[in-house]
């Protein structure tokens, strides 16, 4: 198939795998109108013991050595330099969209039908690469809707990664399914400055992780480790003054029974080794007092036999016959199950937001793990759902939120909930300098923030929490490169036996040196965002090598930012940039 002149159709390989290792494969025609490739297997076509449907187009492929590149939706990219490799995206795939750009053509891949079963797949094979969308059984308890992709063609100053993003963001804002936050803060300005300024996390109480208890019960709870009390975030509240910290939104992590992750989905009574209830309300009252924005953590997906709530009943991880899945999986409150979103809705969402919001929170209020796992099935017949189901519940949740706080914050990056979600704490877990787990990927670039910047603030990696803390220079360019937020976690290290997984440097609490020295890093990153943070209400529009060891970031408002990776001062667009350093024009 030419493309670049005049085509009228594209030939498609379907590939698909039953359950017993039989394999088929069928060929299709699809006409393309307009420049965009619309893409249809019917649902009936696919048998009911399928394991996998893979879809192949014949513009989808490149040799080794030709210019171009692939990407995928977790911000993965890779040229085409090996003879063989397989990179298959299935544990992260935060947007249901993918592109590839060759010597022939560039396109944007828009998953329509099915987005939530989706895995994504890149192979070389003797020097020939191919991208694959695959649809596997396993995401889901049913194919509820036909296998459907768009492939927009996109050409001239399109015909880029950047372009690739431009066009899924169009499909987004198009539909309804996003809306700027430009528009969204009209009229909150509990957003609007939420946006605008750092985030601080304070992880508060918790108990031992791995727990030495996985079937937690009261008479056996380990016991709450109490470590920044309601009097002492006062103080980390003063120290910010004092400091000079202007404006910050703080997140009290823990506050809730058993500290962090102790007893969900019960939450109260607010933990007594911090202070109890009336403690923090003081606390709550006494940061607002004093400028700042402050909200809580808590979860409606976790949950524990511990709690007073439990029941089985509401519990997605179920065998067959009904019985609990008792998997390996386990954290503070002890053996980690997972609640149907609806049964989360219908329960507890919104009794616990009026209790919460009792308690004086406002501001993005922060629901735990849901935007940083794709979703999954809740296969209890008497709450059965499908992931298009699941999807409708999960903004249910954020909306509950949304109406009693202000706006929600969220774990990460999955745009299932774009429309409800303004803020996803973490975009990738992946380390930005250090040489990618799979040879087919050559590094990373910002496709979602290119989509959702705008749309939703975040910190790019989480690596980069406490950024200004760490001596690596290069984490807060990046940081800068990719639109990020600034986040600070106090405490972020409570995991025994595990390397620090949010940046290289914790927040400590537990002298006033140590504080003190916190709330200072606090400083240097609220102080470098006041430089660009008006940028959080544009979109990220360009992303590209400007010159050697310089990325030129274009915004929608016209501004650019520069970022200079080198030892030495360089001059670009006549814009001079000093070393290691970055230069904002507007």
């Amino acid at each position: 198939m030419q493309i670049g002149i005049a085509f009228l159709a594209a030939v498609f390989t379907v590939d698909t795998v039953l359950t017993d290792g039989t394999k088929t494969s069928e060929t299709v025609d699809v006409p393309v109108k307009d420049g965009i490739v619309h893409f249809v297997w019917p649902r009936e076509k696919v048998p009911a013991n399928f394991k996998e449907v893979s879809v192949t187009p014949d513009f989808a492929t490149a040799k080794k050595g030709e210019d171009g590149y692939w990407v995928l939706s977790d911000n993965t990219y890779g040229t085409y330099r090996l003879d063989n490799g397989r990179y298959l995206q299935n544990w992260h795939v935060p947007m249901p969209m993918f592109g590839m750009k060759t010597p022939r053509s560039t396109y944007c891949a828009i998953v329509k039908g099915m987005p939530y079963s989706l895995d994504l797949l890149v192979c070389a094979k003797d020097g020939v690469y191919s991208q694959s969308a695959v649809f596997s059984a396993a995401r889901d308890i049913e194919l509820y809707e036909d296998i459907c992709i768009d492939y927009h063609f996109l050409e001239g100053g399109d015909a880029d990664y950047s372009g690739i993003a431009r066009c899924y963001r169009r499909y987004q804002l198009g539909r309804g399914a996003a809306v700027p936050l430009a528009e969204k803060a009209k009229g909150n300005p509990l957003l609007a400055y939420a946006v605008t300024n750092i985030e601080v996390r304070i992880r508060q109480a918790w108990k031992p992780v791995p727990t030495p208890e996985p079937e937690q019960v009261t008479r056996n709870e380990p016991p709450v480790k109490p470590v920044v009390t309601f009097d002492r975030v006062k103080e980390i509240v003063d120290e910010c003054v004092r400091q000079g910290v202007a404006g910050a939104e703080f997140c009290l992590v823990g506050w809730n029974v058993g500290g962090h992750d102790g007893r969900y989905p019960q939450i109260f009574p607010v933990e007594p080794s911090l202070g109890g209830e009336a403690k923090l309300k003081e606390a709550i009252a006494y940061t607002q007092s004093r400028g700042y924005q402050i909200v809580g953590h808590s979860s409606f997906r976790d949950c524990y036999m511990i709690a007073d709530t439990w029941d089985s009943e509401y519990v997605v991880e179920k065998n067959p016959d009904g019985t609990l899945k008792r998997g390996r999986t386990t954290y503070g409150g002890g053996r980690l199950f997972t609640m149907c979103p609806q049964r989360a809705y219908e329960r507890f969402c919104p009794k616990q937001c009026a209790e919460m919001k009792a308690l004086g929170f406002r501001g993005l209020f922060y629901v735990d793990v849901t935007t940083c796992r794709r979703l999954y099935p809740c296969p209890d017949p008497r709450h059965r759902l499908n992931n298009g189901q699941r999807a409708v519940w999960e903004n249910n949740i954020m909306r509950e939120i949304s109406a009693n706080f202000g706006g929600v914050a969220s774990e990460g990056a999955c745009d299932f909930c774009a429309l409800t979600c303004e803020s996803g704490l973490t975009v990738q877990w992946v380390k930005p300098f250090e040489p990618p787990r799979n040879a087919m990927v050559d590094g990373y670039i910002p496709l979602w923030q290119l989509v959702y910047h705008g749309i939703i603030v975040s910190t790019p990696f989480r690596t980069m929490i406490n950024c200004p803390a760490n001596p690596d220079r290069r984490f807060a360019l990046k940081l800068v490169e990719f639109g990020g937020r600034p986040t600070f976690y106090w405490h972020s290290v409570f995991v025994t036996g595990r390397p620090p997984s949010m940046g290289t440097v914790d927040l400590e609490a537990t002298t006033d040196e140590k504080m003190r020295q916190g709330v200072a890093w606090m400083k240097t990153g609220h102080d470098e965002f006041a430089r660009r943070s008006s940028l959080q209400f544009a979109f990220m529009e360009r992303h590209e090598k400007a010159a050697e060891g310089v990325v030129r970031i274009s915004y929608s408002n016209g501004a650019r930012i520069y970022v200079n990776y080198n030892d030495a001062p360089v001059s670009v667009d006549g814009v001079a940039v000093p070393a290691m350093d970055y230069a904002l024009s507007q």
